[in-house]
């Protein structure tokens, strides 16, 4: 799984242009995860739009930088879903925890979208770094899920989506 992540991490960082000779230069990066991103809601999504709390988790095993060279978070919100509604766009904040001591937790203020492509929902999440390590930066988290199984979403609903997800850090020059 550990060379499946840095492949991962590979390919992302010669397509955004942060490795060495990968192209024009490019923004300084101050920080790549990437991970995988889970909703579990309750009670259960279905096809009939109603108020959930939901608990959002990301786990990154695999960061750029040295010091911050992992990290996690875990986030609660309510709102108004569906099977096709699976988040409506609004904004929020949440704080990055690194798994090293030394680094400063990260605090991310931002906005997010929700689009709808090849069956998959693309989130995206735009804003800043307002507090701890990175601080101050700009950052952008991609979470791209699965359209849920109509078959669950008829029926007992869904509660639980999952899916990978990258963040990018800049810092601000």
């Amino acid at each position: 799984m550990k060379r499946s992540l840095a492949g991962c991490l590979a390919v992302v960082l010669a397509a955004s242009g942060s490795v060495a000779g990968a192209g024009p230069a490019q923004a300084v990066v101050g920080q790549e995860c990437v991970g995988t991103w889970a909703v579990t809601y309750d009670p259960p999504i279905t096809n009939t739009p109603q108020l959930v709390s939901a608990t959002l988790t990301g786990v990154f095993p695999l960061c750029t930088d040295l010091v911050a060279f992992n990290g996690h978070y875990t986030q609660s919100f309510t709102d108004t879903v569906s099977c096709t509604t699976l988040l409506t766009a609004g904004a929020a904040s949440r704080t990055y925890h690194w798994g090293n001591p030394a680094a400063a937790p990260s605090t991310f203020t931002y906005n997010w979208t929700v689009s709808v492509a090849g069956g998959q929902a693309v989130i995206t999440n735009t804003g800043l770094i307002t507090s701890g390590r990175f601080a101050p930066g700009s950052a952008v988290q991609l979470t791209t899920l699965a359209t849920p199984d109509v078959v669950q979403c008829a029926g007992s609903g869904i509660t639980t989506l999952t899916g990978p997800t990258t963040l990018t850090i800049l810092p601000t020059t």
